[in-house]
């Protein structure tokens, strides 16, 4: 039986639960200028708890964001790329080179809106600049995830390719059969056939329904794979304090850790007390 890597738990959950606001649409991004020193420690903590890849804090970190946000064009570029660098920086000084670091991006807007999906001229522009900083950065690998519109998937893979980089894409879903944005899995695993996808993952859905896509995955994907769903009763929820009992989390991991993914970890209102528990039911399971 492979080893089961553990990736690490929330990083904006975590902030929030330290006291650091985290306001929409930056969310957690200006934390690594604002409070570098907190980022660094919230990774330290999950790799004190034996995880083996943590996720860079640049869930937020672009130009199209901080426009958003207000800035101005030019200030909207300087301010996401201090940000995505402090974050890899702020990994790498808490990793030490003991574990992998991934390198995160997701949707370019709400990620629990494919509607959103602004076209391909600014998402090529994002992805493409987005990619491009956080490989000089020094990254292990880039992790795709919480992504749900299928044209946008395309373009984010297709920006990828120019670049010698592990790619990890990680899925939300609606329902078991289709991705957030109702396209259907099998037309989903048909645009994958082109590019060198490195670990195909679900993740943010609710444990229930992660469990049910297994199944997809299992049909669909003979290559690495893994999960790591969040802690809410419901799906696409931005508050996640209404989260499962310990009891249903448990049954639901246990689950989950029975089909063998190679990664598993555990996505929004997560905490290291959780991955702490995580770690623990790997080992007992193995």
């Amino acid at each position: 039986m492979n080893k089961t890597l553990l990736l690490d738990g929330a990083m904006g959950t975590e902030l929030s639960n330290r006291g650091i606001d985290i306001p929409l649409p930056l969310w957690s991004a200006d934390a690594n200028i604002e409070h570098p020193e907190i980022v660094t420690n919230i990774h330290k903590d999950y790799i004190d708890l034996g995880v083996d890849i943590i996720t860079t804090n640049t869930f937020r970190t672009t130009a199209w964001t901080y426009g958003k946000a207000g800035f101005s064009n030019a200030r909207s570029i300087e301010r996401s790329r201090s940000s995505l660098y402090k974050a890899v920086e702020c990994a790498q000084i808490a990793a030490s080179n003991s574990v992998k670091i991934a390198g995160s991006i997701t949707t370019i807007e709400d990620c629990y809106s494919p509607d959103l999906f602004p076209g391909i001229s600014v998402a090529e522009d994002t992805y493409g600049q987005t990619i491009e900083w956080l490989v000089d950065a020094g990254v292990d690998f880039i992790l795709f995830e919480t992504m749900g519109n299928i044209e946008e998937i395309s373009c984010a893979l297709e920006m990828s390719r120019s670049y010698n980089i592990p790619i990890w894409l990680s899925l939300i879903s609606k329902d078991k059969y289709n991705l957030l944005d109702g396209s259907p899995f099998e037309k989903v695993f048909e645009l994958f056939k082109p590019f060198s996808i490195d670990h195909l993952l679900i993740n943010c859905n609710t444990i229930d329904l992660t469990i049910d896509m297994c199944d997809q995955i299992h049909s669909a994907w003979s290559q690495k794979w893994g999960v790591y769903p969040n802690l809410g009763k419901t799906n696409y929820e931005n508050d996640y304090l209404n989260i499962i009992s310990d009891s249903n989390l448990n049954d639901g991991m246990i689950s989950l850790l029975s089909k063998e993914p190679n990664v598993i970890g555990l996505c929004c209102g997560s905490t290291p007390f959780h991955i702490k528990y995580l770690k623990s039911l790997i080992k007992s399971t193995r």
